[in-house]
């Protein structure tokens, strides 16, 4: 008998994809392969994002697909995962038959036993089919709703499965506290929860020993990692020092950070750590303190910017990222105009700009959308434009420098590869020698374009590769 095949298609974050990872790993320790395309699988799954209304949107469409494939192969294994299934629990299991698995995010610990409890419903339901029996009947009897308590810990992960041989996610901590009246993530993913260093090292050092030189920790708000680790001392700063004394680890980087919680003993880490990216990912979210207060972020403009200037005294070096909601409830035009000019006195090197969408259960949810769609699309626009300007002259400024690049994989463009440095900046460069791929180069940044660089690939000494060299890891 043939092994049984899975497809898993992932939307959202970060934190989603490596929780398809760690699915994925499950189900091939219990004997399952990866399906060449979706149609070919016996069990497809979707992870799913509820953070934006697009991202369900797209849900939504293929489930409807899935419906139609599901009439003539009732013995396919549909599930929903992540967010959704846990925001929509009660609709996915009353309203779509067709579902046989409704797996939240903090339970995916036994996520291979229920697939294997949906194949053998489905399969029996499928031996059994008679032509008079209706849809509903058929697909309904095979749905499995699984508890959504915390059980993530149960997981035990297969560090080989993984997109990058040379990347990794580590996951510190899940769930958020944070009170964001427009973020749904607290619902979906529940309070924080961290896990010890100790832990993270032992997995850390496995990935690495499997061939992982890139570390990045997750964390719904990540700079508030250990706060639930009552009596153990644990902080996001003494991690990475933890860390980063992995020998051949290289670059090590970390993602959703908060405001409130870039505090001075993160920062003398990010300045004293050479392995440590040099970007820091660190949500505004607004430039206007008004919508930051409706916003219950816990900040003002003026308390982001002091963090700011203590971060460049020490760690001159790090670039900013960030986040922005346009359009949010109660956002006037002089609202979005101060974003605008934040935006231009911060200079971040990057942003990510999101229209305002209303996420039921949350505060937010309960204000009107007062901001009209086509306003919320100009804001969008404006904010885009002004972020791609600085970030086309910090790009500019590379030009005529040579920088190391991390070796993702192939471009968009034949003949290309493309890898990023260590500011996290996106860099292509003609390459044909796959052997590339996972590897540190040198690449002198010949073009700058609005959200990445062109670059000639210098000559290298490969050997030296596996070389930990923190100097040239700051690069």
């Amino acid at each position: 008998m043939s092994a049984p095949k899975y497809h898993l298609t992932s939307y959202g974050c970060q934190m989603n994809k490596l929780d398809s990872e760690l699915v994925e790993s499950k189900l091939r320790q219990r004997g399952y392969v990866a399906a060449a395309a979706e149609a070919d699988a016996d069990v497809v799954l979707i992870n799913t994002c509820s953070v934006r209304q697009h991202a369900e949107d797209r849900v939504w469409s293929k489930l409807g697909k899935l419906r139609v494939r599901k009439r003539t192969e009732p013995q396919l294994v549909v599930g929903v995962l992540g967010c959704m299934a846990q925001e929509h629990k009660r609709y996915l299991l009353s309203r779509m038959p067709h579902v046989d698995l409704v797996v939240g995010p903090s339970a995916f610990g036994d996520i291979d036993d229920t697939v294997e409890q949906a194949r053998s419903k489905n399969g029996q339901i499928a031996a059994e089919r008679e032509p008079a029996r209706t849809k509903h009947e058929v697909a309904g009897a095979g749905v499995l709703s699984v508890d959504l308590g915390v059980s993530g810990d149960r997981i035990v992960r297969d560090v080989r499965v993984r997109p990058h041989r040379s990347q990794a996610f580590v996951s510190v901590m899940r769930g958020c506290n944070m009170p964001c009246t427009y973020c749904i993530v607290p619902t979906t993913r529940g309070d924080e929860v961290s896990r010890p260093i100790a832990d993270l090292v032992e997995e850390t050092q496995r990935l690495c020993d499997d061939g992982v030189t890139e570390i990045t920790l997750l964390g719904q708000t990540v700079n508030a990692y250990g706060r639930d680790l009552t009596g153990q001392d644990a902080t996001l700063a003494k991690l990475l020092r933890a860390l980063h004394a992995i020998p051949s680890l290289r670059r090590l980087a970390f993602i959703t950070s908060h405001p409130n919680f870039l505090n001075q003993e993160l920062i003398d880490a990010l300045a004293e750590l050479p392995k440590v990216a040099r970007y820091l990912h660190l949500p505004a979210q607004s430039g206007s303190n008004a919508v930051l207060k409706a916003m219950r972020r816990g900040y003002t403009t003026e308390r982001y910017l002091l963090r700011i200037d203590q971060l460049r005294a020490k760690a001159p070096d790090i670039e900013l990222h960030s986040d922005f909601i346009v359009g949010y409830p109660g956002e006037t035009a002089a609202d979005f105009e101060a974003t605008v000019a934040f935006v231009k006195q911060v200079g971040f090197a990057q942003s990510y700009v999101f229209k305002y969408s209303p996420r039921p259960g949350t505060l937010a949810a309960e204000l009107p959308d007062d901001v009209p769609e086509p306003e919320k699309e100009r804001r969008n626009a404006v904010l885009l434009a002004v972020q791609e300007e600085l970030t086309l002259a910090k790009n500019q400024a590379l030009v005529g420098q040579t920088v190391e690049v991390l070796v993702e994989g192939d471009s968009k463009v034949a003949g290309r590869f493309s890898g990023r440095t260590a500011h996290h900046r996106l860099v292509h460069f003609a390459a044909s020698d796959r052997e590339l791929i996972g590897q540190y180069v040198p690449v002198r940044v010949t073009e700058a374009l609005a959200h990445s660089c062109l670059g000639e690939l210098l000559a290298h000494d490969a050997a030296q590769e596996g070389r930990n060299d923190p100097a040239e890891a700051s690069a």
